[in-house]
C-alpha cells in the first residue's frame, strides 16, 4: 500500500461511515484551530508529500524544522507537551491563509480529526466536551497508519515516525537509510525516543 493508497482508502472509509451514521462534520475551509497541533508523520507519509511543496512551503519548513526539534529535545518526556505546544497557538507551516496547502496530499492524522460539535471548541483556548472529537474516523485513521508503517518495515526495515514538520525538514536535508544511521542523527539531535519524540520502530 503506497501513502496515496491509503488516503485514498480512507477518504472513501469516511465518507460510507459519515453517510451510514447521518453524520454531518462541522470542520470547513478556513476553520484551521487543529493545524495547531502536534501531528504525526510517518517517513513514508513524507515522502510522499515532498513532491507535492512549493518553493515557498519547503522554505518555511526548512525556517521551522529545527525550531520544532528544539522543542521536541525539550518536551519529549513532558506528558503535556503536546497540550503546552497546542496552546503555544504556533501553526503548520504548511497552513497558508487559514487553508491546507497541501489539503489533497494531508497525512492520515489530519483525515481523521473530525467533530460535527461547535468548532469554536477547537481552539487551543477551548474546553471541548467529552466525544467533542469523533472517535470512529480517528480509529480508522489509525488503522490506516499502523498498515502504513508496516509497509515501511517492509521497504525500510524499520519505520519512522515523528512530528509533522520536523519530519519534513529531515527529509528535505537528508536522512539516513538504514536505521543505525537514523537513530544515531536521532539521538545526535536529542529527539529520540520519550514519551512524544521520533520513534523507530
Amino acid at each position: 500500500m503506497t501513502p496515496e493508497e491509503a488516503w485514498r482508502a480512507l477518504e472513501e472509509d469516511l465518507a460510507d461511515y459519515l453517510e451510514r451514521k447521518g453524520v454531518v462534520p462541522s470542520c470547513r475551509a478556513g476553520c484551521f484551530a487543529c493545524c495547531f497541533g502536534l501531528v504525526t508523520l510517518s517517513r513514508l507519509e513524507g515522502l510522499a508529500l515532498l513532491p507535492h511543496l512549493t518553493p515557498l512551503q519547503k522554505a518555511r519548513l526548512l525556517e521551522e524544522g529545527p525550531r520544532r526539534l528544539a522543542l521536541l529535545q525539550e518536551g519529549k518526556d513532558d506528558p503535556h507537551f503536546p497540550s503546552r505546544f497546542f496552546q503555544s497557538r504556533t501553526p503548520c507551516p504548511l497552513l497558508e491563509e487559514g487553508l491546507c496547502g497541501v489539503y489533497p496530499q494531508r497525512p492520515l492524522a489530519c483525515r481523521g480529526l473530525l467533530t460535527e460539535g461547535d468548532p469554536r471548541l477547537c481552539a487551543p483556548e477551548a474546553t471541548p466536551p467529552k466525544g467533542h472529537f469523533l472517535p470512529v474516523p480517528w480509529r480508522m485513521a489509525r488503522l490506516r497508519m499502523e498498515a502504513l508503517w508496516e509497509e515501511e518495515r517492509r521497504r525500510f526495515g524499520h519505520a519512522l515516525i515523528g512530528e509533522l514538520a520536523s519530519l519534513l525538514y529531515l527529509l528535505l536535508k537528508g536522512l539516513p537509510q538504514d536505521r543505525e544511521g537514523v537513530e544515531a542523527l536521532l539521538r545526535e539531535l536529542g529527539v529520540l525516543g520519550g514519551r512524544w519524540g521520533y520513534q523507530v520502530l
